[in-house]
């Protein structure tokens, strides 16, 4: 079983390697990925949260004050 692999045909196996994996990167990169929509989700969630929190009243003696100073 001790077999020699002459280089043209080392070259040839890694060719085919080769073209083999960049068949399968380009079929999967043809696939539409399930895009997600990050911005309107995002705003949607906001949304809810801050429609959540206007059923709460909050009294003004509860919100600290501030004081903005330059």
């Amino acid at each position: 079983m001790n077999r020699k692999i002459t280089r043209r045909q080392l070259a040839g196996v890694i060719n085919v390697a080769a073209a083999a994996s960049l068949g399968v990167v380009t079929a999967i990169a043809q696939v539409p990925a399930t895009a997600q929509d990050f911005d309107s989700a995002a705003r949607e969630s906001h949304k809810q949260n801050s429609e959540a929190l206007a059923k709460f009243d909050i009294p003004m003696s509860l919100e600290p004050a501030f004081q903005f100073k330059a």
